[in-house]
């Protein structure tokens, strides 16, 4: 088994699920080289149909823990050699780009092999993206990509190599908001081979009722909340591994870190909080 394709899902609707698995379906992947696996974070309906649709895919039904929860039970059983994550909402395009990036993988064998996306928001016409030649940057390590760019927060932009963040022991954070941002974190910064391809395979789909488009108060307080305390957790892990961090690694979380800061802070202010409440969680 190639590649595993894990699918979080937590009360999505069913049509939107079986879009999101057809678009998988309609890749041209062969049968014996890629599994589904979707996992069910406690849905009040378990969607026992999806494995009618294939017999490659899995559906795993467990508590509810979050994204993050989800995520690790579908790395726990994924028989791939590579994982990639979906969210239930949202799809893959099927533009044959996945294709050129397996035969990418297959010829290098990179810990980690980056992929564009585009943005879909609710009642936007369905986004057709230019078929081109896909293009492959030269290998570096995570730590030189997290250190030059602003790493995206979406576990769901790369592929990665399953026995290597097994082996690292890198694991998503349970039941919090921003569970991305640790993992995405730690994985680049173990990783020592990374490839980044000009290849768009992704549509992320913003819909009112999701999660993100969620504007309560007490929502926007656990959420700043878990942020903070993820900026806590990858601080913690930067100083933990101090000692045995080369000056890349260094300045790529440190890097990391200070972005993330930024980002709490103006999340803090749309937010609607005081200068001195956003002081006061700043010093904390």
């Amino acid at each position: 088994m190639f590649l595993s394709i894990i699918i979080p899902h937590y009360n999505i609707t069913d049509k939107l699920l079986e879009r999101c698995i057809q678009s998988i379906l309609t890749q041209g992947i062969p049968d014996n080289e890629y599994e589904i696996i979707i996992v069910d974070d406690g849905s009040d309906t378990k969607p026992t149909w999806v494995t009618e649709l294939a017999t490659n895919i899995k559906l795993i039904i467990g508590e509810h823990a979050g994204p993050g929860g989800a995520r690790n039970k579908g790395i726990e059983a994924a028989a791939g050699e590579y994982i990639i994550f979906v969210d239930a909402d949202d799809y893959l395009f099927n533009n044959g780009e996945i294709l050129t990036c397996i035969d990418k993988l297959k010829s290098e064998r990179p810990h980690i092999l980056r992929y564009r996306y585009i943005v879909k928001k609710e009642g936007d016409e369905n986004i057709i993206p230019q078929k081109k030649n896909i293009r492959f940057s030269n290998t570096i390590s995570g730590a030189v990509y997290m250190e030059k760019n602003n790493l995206s927060g979406s576990s769901c932009t790369f592929f990665f190599q399953r026995e290597f963040a097994i082996k690292k022991r890198i694991v998503f954070p349970e039941n919090t908001f921003h569970e991305d941002e640790e993992f995405n974190t730690i994985l680049h910064y173990h990783a020592q081979t990374l490839i980044e391809s000009s290849a768009t395979l992704y549509c992320y789909c913003i819909r009112n009722g999701s999660t993100t488009s969620n504007k309560s108060n007490e929502f926007e307080k656990k959420r700043i909340s878990d942020f903070i305390n993820t900026i806590a957790r990858i601080h913690y892990f930067a100083k933990n591994n101090s000692a045995n961090s080369n000056t890349i690694q260094t300045r790529a979380i440190a890097h990391k870190l200070d972005t993330l800061c930024v980002d709490a802070i103006l999340n803090m202010m749309y937010a609607g909080m005081s200068a001195r409440n956003i002081t006061r969680h700043c010093k904390a």
